[in-house]
């Protein structure tokens, strides 16, 4: 079981007061934590505060000082303008790289040390008009700080890099792919497993899963431009399975970063994939999907299959996960292929809509009840409260929707609360067993 950074900040300092307490001893206290990846004397969310109080006070900094520049800017002979720039971006790089040197410190200051850089490059092309094309300003930008950011393995500096590239991407993404973003997704996974960042390597899935996807947006544009169609989907579902794969993995590392990074990538792969049923068990968006779909010719397909492919490689050599999500990834490659063959433009969809959009409702009520049975055996109240909020919202839209007339509403509502119902009778007998064995445990030791 893997906790977030709060809740294990809480869980030491309820051990520390059990130390001091008398109740446990030091050692039993440093046995508990280290299942959760932490120690007594670990003060890394109180350092990791601090790094980010100075880190945003310096760019309070950095802002005011661009203000007072931009209020006087006119004023300000054209060499003076330029020549201050670049003097204040090399000492406040020269400054962090001092205090890196000497402490292993100075992030902070390569951090406005960044931003001043990124400044400098806007201001020095405003002076001397040079070039029109603002995405490459902040490709220069981002390519400027990645190799400092490497050097020090500073999340801070590659978070600035990862932030610039993602604003490059998104504006450069309308005139030409956006290859070279690669190279910064390269520079910050390095960074991440060198400084053993988890929230660093989630980001990066974050702007991967985002450039792919306008990747494929090229695909179908035809060098026109991006174009958003419902192929996307198909790629998603794949990413989906590929990212429970790489959940599953990550929580079998003996990192405990790793670990704590596969336990929210797997979360929000889930909140994902409940997302994606609930807008396909809609029948108006789901004959949308499946009449935009080009049949077996769809790129949407086969980027989503490969991802598809690679996850079930994944889960079936490493035996990763439970056997029911093992089975549903390993099924997504046919899955995805069926509907590509038969829910395309020259497929004539209508028939095929029910069945699907009914399809897609089942799947998602057997989720439910997975969802909430996994969180009850296994203990795990996201689970558990995902499978409830997943057979409301289900039963809430065949109200509003009144799939398949009012008959089809009211056996939805009636499933729904005999689900619930089960769910809290096993909750009640798992309950009761708990409860006689700890009767049966202390009874055991009055007789010893």
């Amino acid at each position: 079981m893997q906790l977030l950074g709060l809740l294990r900040r809480e869980l030491r300092s309820e051990c520390r007061q059990w130390v001091d307490d008398g109740d446990i001893s030091e050692d039993q206290g440093n046995r508990i934590l280290a299942r959760y990846g932490t120690r007594l004397d670990d003060d890394a969310d109180s350092s990791l505060a601090y790094k980010v109080l100075v880190t945003v006070s310096l760019l309070f900094v950095g802002l005011a000082i661009l203000l007072l520049v931009s209020a006087n800017w006119d004023e300000i002979p054209r060499a003076v303008r330029m020549l201050g720039m670049i003097a204040t971006t090399i000492t406040l790089n020269l400054i962090g790289i001092r205090g890196y040197l000497k402490q292993g410190e100075g992030s902070g200051w390569l951090f406005l040390g960044g931003i001043s850089y990124g400044a400098s490059i806007m201001l020095i092309a405003q002076i001397y008009h040079l070039g029109e094309h603002f995405p490459d300003g902040l490709f220069y930008w981002a390519l400027g700080v990645a190799p400092m950011a490497w050097l020090v393995r500073s999340r801070v500096l590659a978070l600035l890099m990862l932030a610039v590239a993602f604003l490059w991407m998104g504006t450069q993404g309308q005139y030409t792919p956006p290859w070279a973003m690669v190279l910064f997704l390269g520079v910050a996974v390095a960074i991440a497993l060198r400084a053993h960042s988890g929230g660093l390597l989630l980001v990066v899935i974050a702007v991967l899963v985002s450039w792919l996807n306008l990747l494929l947006g090229w695909a179908y544009g035809g060098g026109w431009g991006p174009d958003f169609e419902a192929g996307h989907l198909s790629l998603n579902m794949g990413l989906l399975a590929l990212l429970y794969a790489f959940s599953h993995r990550a929580a079998q590392s003996e990192a405990h970063y790793l670990r704590r990074s596969g336990s929210l990538v797997g979360l929000w792969a889930l909140r994902g994939y409940l997302l994606l049923l609930v807008m396909l068990s809609f029948s108006e968006f789901s004959e949308g999907y499946l009449h935009e779909l080009v049949g077996l010719a769809d790129p949407g397909l086969w980027a989503g299959l490969l991802a598809a492919l690679l996850a079930s490689a994944w889960v079936v050599v490493g035996r990763l996960g439970s056997t029911g999500p093992r089975l549903l990834v390993m099924l997504l490659p046919f899955v995805l292929l069926g509907i590509h063959a038969f829910g395309g433009r020259g497929a004539g969809p209508g028939d095929f809509t029910w069945l699907f959009v009914v399809a897609v409702n089942l799947l998602a009520l057997l989720t439910a009840i997975v969802l909430i049975q996994e969180g009850l055996k296994r203990g795990l109240t996201q689970y558990f409260y995902s499978g409830i909020v997943l057979i409301l919202l289900l039963a809430l839209m065949r109200y509003l929707d009144l799939f398949g007339d009012y008959l089809g509403a009211a056996a939805m509502f009636l499933v729904a609360a005999a689900v619930l119902y089960g769910a809290a009778r096993f909750w009640r007998r798992q309950q009761g067993l708990e409860t006689q064995a700890a009767k049966g445990g202390c009874a055991g030791e009055e007789q010893s």
